[in-house]
């Protein structure tokens, strides 16, 4: 099976994987303008929906389509700028093999990768993912560790340590769910030979230096709104940042964060005492109850829709079956009529070459 020069190159760095899946991921986390010669490799839950509004913006995308894709279930409308077809440029796997090879080796292509520190990353997964049952992703989780969902009001969360020790446990890290798969391993780093690994901790570096590229100068704004909501405590103790550590050490290591930086994280509380609990404006919470509203009631829009074509379609097919129906029962009650009755004298005395009666018999 003959394989281009991108999925070639990777599978050298990653050989546990198969082409299939190098393409897969290239066709969804990639982003390329030949023209303006950069390329975006997204890291989820690493500024990655930042991102890709900023490349909408620089592309001047048309509004972002909820239906673009049936499997991009999201609960905020800005959120399905994660379905691919609302980016609206072409993979690293939409090119052929030459222009690959121009896109990751040409010393004028901006190659650009956004990371972040595996503790605030896995911290941002657990509140956004699993702490809220968001989506497949917390769904998944809750089975797997209560065995079922939160009932009707029901207060039955998974705290931090207990998703750490799942994460330890029962995950392939190389391979596991998108929003704490080790970085390194997501982006193919080092195959991709990355001109510029961003940090979300400074991001309007990245911001900057694209627009240094594009020959740019401030016009480009990072939109911040996709933030954590500061809810539930991530409460860093020693032995807790060891198995992180130990989860992401390639991550640490060939990223370049600091193994001690768990201590910025949890702050004074390391010894074990819990920080105080965020807090939000009204206007957030306001924002975030007014997202999901629009979303559902999207969802209800568009199940009646659906069922409206539904009827529609089910009534044109009966009325088609009864059409046919009666064709047939037409046919027949004719058949019978000139049929009835006749003897073999009516036979012979059929001329040849002249449709009788009789011959509607042998029908």
């Amino acid at each position: 099976m003959r394989v281009d020069y991108a999925v070639e190159r990777i599978l050298d760095h990653f050989p546990r994987l198969s082409a299939s899946d190098v393409v897969y991921r290239l066709r969804y986390s990639t982003f390329v303008n030949t023209s303006r010669r950069y390329l975006y490799f997204e890291v989820p839950k690493a500024a990655c929906t930042q991102m890709k509004h900023l490349l909408r913006h620089l592309e001047g995308a048309p509004p972002i389509d909820l239906l673009a894709d049936a499997n991009t279930l999201e609960t905020r409308r800005d959120l399905y700028v994660h379905a691919r077809a609302n980016v609206p440029l072409p993979s690293l796997a939409d090119l052929d093999s030459s222009l690959q090879r121009e896109v990751l080796e040409s010393p004028d292509f901006l190659r650009i990768t956004v990371v972040r520190s595996p503790y605030t990353r896995l911290v941002s997964a657990w509140r956004n993912k699993v702490l809220l049952c968001d989506g497949i992703t917390g769904k998944n989780v809750y089975l797997q560790l209560r065995g079922r969902l939160p009932g009707i009001h029901e207060d039955l969360p998974i705290p931090f340590d207990e998703f750490v020790r799942y994460v330890e446990r029962q995950c392939d890290l190389p391979n596991c769910d998108i929003h704490w798969v080790r970085q390194v391993d997501y982006n193919f780093f080092p195959a991709m030979n990355y001109s510029w690994v961003g940090e979300v901790e400074r991001l309007e570096e990245t911001v900057r230096r694209l627009e240094a590229h594009l020959g740019l100068s401030g016009v480009l704004a990072v939109d911040r709104r996709n933030e954590s909501l500061p809810v539930g405590q991530a409460l860093f103790t020693e032995e807790l940042a060891d198995a992180v550590y130990a989860l992401y050490r390639s991550d640490f290591e060939l990223l370049g964060y600091d193994r001690e930086s768990w201590r910025r994280v949890a702050g004074p509380h390391s010894a074990g005492r819990a920080p105080e609990q965020g807090t939000f404006s009204e206007e957030r919470l306001r924002d975030e109850i007014v997202e999901r509203n629009l979303v559902i009631l999207s969802l209800y829009e568009d199940r009646k829709r659906l069922q409206a074509q539904l009827r529609r379609v089910s009534r044109l097919h009966l009325i088609q079956v009864a059409n046919t129906l009666a064709a047939w029962r037409s046919k027949l009650r004719w058949a019978v009529k000139f049929t009835q009755g006749c003897s073999p004298q009516d036979r012979s005395a059929e001329s040849p070459g002249r449709i009788g009666p009789c011959d509607l018999e042998r029908l």
